[in-house]
C-alpha cells in the first residue's frame, strides 16, 4: 500500500500539483482544507506524514502543527514570504522541517523519503541487543529504550554521534544537517538541540553539552548500529 501524506491546504492548484508529484514517487495524497479536515484523517487514516501549507490556513498554524504532533505525525511546513515569521513558533510547536516557497520539490521528497511507516517499532525492539544504541528511520533505541525522534532530530543526533567528544558549532550542524543551510538561523539549532535533551531525559550514557560561545558536544562511550527498513 503506498504511503499516504495529508496534505493541509486551501490551494486547490498547490494540492493538485502536490498530488502529482507524490503519486510519482510512490505516494498518495490526501486533501484536508481545515482543522475538522485534519483532526478526521488522523483518526481515520494510516498516515506517514504531513505537508502543512501555512500561506493562507484559516487558522492559527502553531495549535494544528502541536496536533499533529501529538499524532507522532512528521510534519513538513511550507513557509511563504508572508509566513516567515512563524517559522521559530512551528519549531516550537514541533514540526520537523521547514520549506520555503516556491515549492522545490527535491527537498519535499527528500524529508518525505526520510520518514516511514509509524509501525517499525517491534522491529527496532528486535535489534536492541545488538548495540546499546540502534538508529531507525525515525526512532533509536538506547541501552533497550526506544525513542521516537522527529527526521531533524535524528539527523542532527547522528551528526553528533559521529563526532562524538568533539565539539559541534552551530554553523558546522547547519552545514552538515540542513539541506539549505542558508536559510536556518542558529536559534533554529537550539530549539532542536533542547527537543534532543528532552527526548534523552533520564539518560545517564547520552548527553549533549553545550560549550558556551562554542557549540554543543555529545558525550557518550555507546557503541551504535543502523537499521535500515
Amino acid at each position: 500500500m503506498a504511503p499516504v501524506i495529508l496534505v493541509c491546504s486551501q490551494n486547490a492548484e498547490l494540492y493538485l500539483l502536490l498530488a502529482h508529484i507524490l503519486h510519482g514517487e510512490g505516494f498518495k495524497a490526501r486533501l484536508a482544507a481545515s482543522d475538522a479536515d485534519v483532526a478526521d484523517a488522523c483518526t481515520s487514516a494510516e498516515l506517514s506524514a504531513v505537508v502543512l501549507d501555512c500561506a493562507g490556513w484559516p487558522s492559527d498554524v502553531a495549535p494544528l502543527c502541536a496536533l499533529l504532533k501529538d499524532s507522532r505525525l512528521p510534519v513538513a511546513a511550507l513557509i511563504g514570504d508572508g509566513t516567515r515569521a512563524q517559522h521559530l513558533q512551528l519549531i516550537k510547536a514541533g514540526f520537523d522541517e521547514g520549506i520555503a516557497r516556491p515549492l522545490s520539490p527535491s527537498k519535499l521528497l527528500a524529508f518525505l523519503h526520510g520518514t516511514g511507516p509509524q509501525s517499525e517499532a517491534s522491529t527496532l525492539r528486535n535489534f536492541a541487543g545488538a548495540a546499546e544504541i540502534v538508529f531507525g528511520p525515525h526512532a533509536v533505541v538506547v541501552s533497550g529504550k526506544r525513542i521516537a525522534l522527529a527526521p531533524m532530530e535524528m539527523k542532527i543526533l547522528r551528526f553528533l554521534f559521529e563526532k562524538q567528544g568533539q565539539i559541534s558549532t552551530r554553523k558546522q550542524l547547519i552545514e552538515g544537517v540542513w539541506l539549505h543551510p542558508r536559510a536556518v538561523e542558529t536559534r533554529t539549532v537550539d530549539v532542536h538541540i533542547g527537543r534532543l535533551r528532552k527526548a534523552f531525559a533520564g539518560l545517564r550514557n547520552l548527553r549533549i553539552r553545550t560549550i558556551y560561545g562554542a557549540g554543543y558536544a555529545l558525550d557518550t562511550t555507546m557503541t551504535s548500529a543502523c537499521l535500515s527498513l
